[in-house]
């Protein structure tokens, strides 16, 4: 995704990713048996890695750019509901942060 400032062309680019897209050979997944779910889950999974795996050049420098700002004091805001606003917390409290106290003299 790229970044914009024009609304329209955010909405324009938003519509295009198939994250949240309804998906017609899943509708009834809700009546399958159990196992059936389960494999289904099991094979969207197995997509992750390869898909992940195209786009490190990208994720590899979002880490940097990330921690490059980190280190000149700047900050990481996570946004986030339901799953994903709970791993976003629990993300966010492995990063370093800046202490507000003044350190201790010796």
């Amino acid at each position: 995704m790229t970044s914009t400032s024009n609304p329209r062309d955010l909405r324009a680019e938003l519509e295009t990713l198939t994250t949240e897209a309804f998906r017609p050979e899943l509708a009834g997944i809700d009546q399958l048996p159990t196992l059936d779910i389960a494999h289904l889950m099991n094979t969207e999974d197995a997509t992750v890695a390869a898909a992940v795996a195209h786009r490190l050049p990208e994720i590899a420098a979002a880490i940097d750019a990330v921690a490059e700002r980190m280190g000149r004091g700047g900050r990481l805001i996570y946004a986030g509901a339901g799953t994903a606003g709970r791993l976003g917390v629990l993300d966010a409290s492995e990063c370093p942060r800046r202490s507000t106290r003044t350190p201790p003299r010796s």
